[in-house]
């Protein structure tokens, strides 16, 4: 019988690996703004009891729009006559559209607005409920504030 020699080859290996672990953090913060501009300040209703504007808007958040009319509706300087007229909104490309009576906004009304807003084009229109007879002129002044609501929770 013959002996082969056998070569056994032992292979060690080390159980040992080496790693580290890091963890970074990465935080970004953009502040909230919100503005529009109007077309015009100043509107002058035409003979069919009816004025446009558009009021473009710009704003990086959900936000709080809230109306409000000093008058309750046009008043007439020289009397204590106030008429009634009609606002309607709406922005453009979204389902939000709203109208109120000026004597409602007389009371402060506000709404929220989910989407975020940039260079979008609200359209707004005015139409008296019944015509101007008294001469002279007829005034109200309707502030609209738009307010960010950060409530979206972060960055997408």
């Amino acid at each position: 019988m013959k002996l082969f020699p056998v070569l056994l080859v032992g292979c060690v290996i080390n159980p040992c690996f080496a790693f580290d672990d890091v963890s970074l953090t990465l935080t970004g913060e953009v502040s909230a703004k919100c503005g529009f501009e109007a077309q015009s300040a100043e509107l002058q209703f035409s003979e069919s009891g009816i004025v446009n504007t558009v009021l473009v808007i710009n704003c990086n958040t959900p936000m709080k729009v809230s109306i409000h009319s000093q008058n309750g509706g046009l008043r007439h300087q020289q009397s204590s006559v106030i008429n009634n007229y009609r606002m309607s909104l709406s922005i453009v490309s979204t389902a939000l559209k709203k109208s109120y009576m000026a004597e409602q906004l007389h009371n402060k009304q506000v709404f929220s607005v989910s989407d975020i807003l940039f260079e979008r084009v609200m359209d707004v229109q005015f139409q008296l409920t019944e015509p101007l007879i008294y001469a002279g002129e007829y005034k109200d002044i309707l502030r609209i504030e738009m307010t960010p609501t950060i409530a979206s929770g972060g960055v997408w």
